[in-house]
């Protein structure tokens, strides 16, 4: 029996009517212009795009403020270190970090629709950062390479203005932005299914290794060391760091970095699961003690004075001063931005899909884009770096009992106490701290390598793309790294639906086909051939699937 036979048998449930082009630009064409010209269209689409329109006016104050007030305040205490922490990857000042954990995560609020996702401070993102920093820095004649508290121009500049670390890195915040804005205005959110897990898991993690050997130096009080960067250079950074820690290791330093990671690992792997088994649910915030207990310490014995100790210093007061972007290196921030933009949208993305369908509730990816774009150029405007969402923060949004995105307000006010009036008490905190608490954190990424077990049982195409990113991001660079990861990906698609998996049936001509006995019941049907192809019929395929049919035939036939 062939399809036509088929179809005149059973008749045909295809849908073989097409749409023709123009209806469907016609249709998107109305979808732009109505909403203009239709006041109450209007307000629905406004509506749509400020979703706290919507749920602010329906919010339960009895049954969700104090569980937002609890995680709320929870995650905010742990934007604090890790805030600090990560301005470091950034290339610029501490009292940054605390900028950017506070304002896009207020502006998100504004137009997100996930309940529970933390946006802030993200190593990754943060790293990458850092990295495009330099670069942009580098090509307009400026220095960033003494650090985080540099801000350097040299006479080859190009721009009519000095350019800071920090005004580059606010800018690449404005770029990501424009360009996950653009995104959602073209509707490219499809493109986010492209971003495997695997891929997503691979590239993290070998971008968590840049982010330890970048914290190395200061775990061992080494200040000073040559900045490099391209293939290999994670190898080139690892013989000078152990070079310069033979003879100039600080070891002040290096004990308080010991005693820190010491209590960080302790008071999370133990002590935390005991006390949670004795009713504790709340969880301890160990980054936030160990930051208190140091500076306290190190302003005790002036660790910097006696013991060259490198510390964060002035913290000022006071909010951020608004301002505009550089207009003039906006061209090379958005070519810069294009791979945080990739990691941004992946990790928010899944993790938005994830929460939501464990707590029963719906989030539009589309939205979702808008959201991103809007909190990063909003948020671009008052000093940040380029933030995206964390696990660690949302996971502990979760545990915490948050209901609403209300929550993200106790967060925010709190980091504000700390930005308006707290921040000078922080001047003596060893910078080794900030590299403790950001290694500390990487644990949970670097445990995505126990995916590569459960990899190996259900795809090894999936293991393959582990591999490849995570190793072209350890060897080679991060931006190149995520380029070949996706590129390798994409490749895998075209690889899988050019030699698909292909199953045949065959079923006896002289069988007997009996579907009461159990045991038969998987059994086709006497003189049926049961034949599947595991991809689409394309032209890249249609020789292979018309072989592979042959063959089938041919055995089928060849039974007796």
């Amino acid at each position: 029996m062939n399809q036509k036979q088929f179809e005149e048998e059973f008749g045909n449930g295809r849908d073989t009517r097409r749409i023709p082009l123009r209806v469907h630009l016609k249709g998107a064409l109305r979808g732009l212009v109505q909403p203009c010209i239709n006041p109450r269209l209007f307000l629905s689409t406004a509506l749509s795009f400020v979703p706290i329109l919507q749920w602010l006016p329906q919010y339960n104050f009895r049954e969700n403020l104090v569980a937002d007030l609890i995680g709320g305040i929870t995650t905010g205490i742990m934007h604090v270190p890790q805030g600090l922490a990560y301005s470091v990857l950034a290339g610029v000042d501490p009292v940054y970090g605390l900028y950017s954990s506070c304002f896009p995560a207020f502006f998100y609020m504004l137009f997100g629709a996930s309940r529970h996702t933390s946006l802030g401070s993200f190593a990754v993102v943060t790293l990458m950062a850092g990295i495009a920093n330099d670069n942009i820095m580098r090509l307009h004649g400026a220095s960033n390479s003494t650090g985080a508290h540099s801000h350097l121009l040299t006479t080859n500049s190009s721009l009519p203005i000095s350019l800071s670390p920090i005004q580059v890195a606010s800018t690449l915040t404005v770029a990501i932005g424009i360009v996950q804005f653009a995104a959602g205005l073209l509707r490219l959110e499809f493109l986010a299914s492209y971003f495997s897990d695997p891929l997503v898991s691979g590239f993290t993690t070998g971008s968590a290794v840049h982010v330890l050997i970048a914290q190395i130096d200061d775990i061992f009080g080494l200040t000073g060391l040559p900045k490099s960067s391209g293939p290999l250079y994670i190898f080139t950074r690892s013989k000078d760091i152990i070079l310069a820690a033979i003879d100039r290791t600080n070891y002040v330093t290096l004990l308080t970095s010991i005693v820190a990671m010491s209590f960080l690992h302790c008071g999370k792997e133990y002590l935390s699961p005991y006390l949670k088994k004795k009713g504790l649910t709340l969880p301890v915030p160990y980054e936030l003690i160990v930051i208190i207990v140091s500076t306290g310490v190190s302003s005790i014995f002036d660790f910097n004075q006696n013991y060259d100790v490198p510390v964060v210093g002035f913290i000022p007061t006071g909010p951020p001063t608004p301002a505009l972007p550089v207009v003039e290196i906006l061209p090379d921030c958005i070519i810069q931005s294009l791979g945080m933009v990739v990691v941004t949208v992946a990790v928010h993305i899944s993790l938005a899909k994830m929460y939501a369908k464990k707590l029963n509730y719906s989030v539009d990816t589309r939205q979702e884009l808008y959201a991103l774009g809007a909190s990063s150029m909003l948020g671009g405007l008052f000093s940040v770096y380029p933030v995206s969402t964390a696990l660690g923060r949302t996971a502990v949004n979760v545990s915490t009992g948050s209901k609403t995105l209300l929550s993200t307000v106790f967060s925010c006010a709190l980091l504000l106490v700390i930005i308006l009036w707290l921040g000078p008490l922080l001047k003596a905190l060893p910078m080794c701290i900030l590299a403790c608490v950001i290694i500390v954190a990487l644990k949970s990424m670097f445990q995505r390598c126990e995916e590569i077990k459960s990899l190996w049982r259900i795809s090894r195409t999936d293991l393959l793309v582990w591999i490849v990113s995570f190793t072209s991001t350890v060897v080679i660079d991060v931006m190149e790294g995520l380029a070949i990861s996706i590129l390798f990906a994409l490749l895998t698609v075209i690889f899988r639906s050019q030699w698909p998996k292909w199953e045949r049936v065959l079923g006896t001509k002289n069988s007997h086909y009996d579907k009461s006995m159990p045991e038969e019941a998987s059994l086709p049907r006497p003189c049926v051939c049961v034949f599947r192809f595991d991809a689409p019929l394309i032209f890249t395929n249609v020789e292979r699937f018309v072989n592979k049919v042959k063959k089938t035939i041919d055995e089928w036939e060849a039974i007796d």
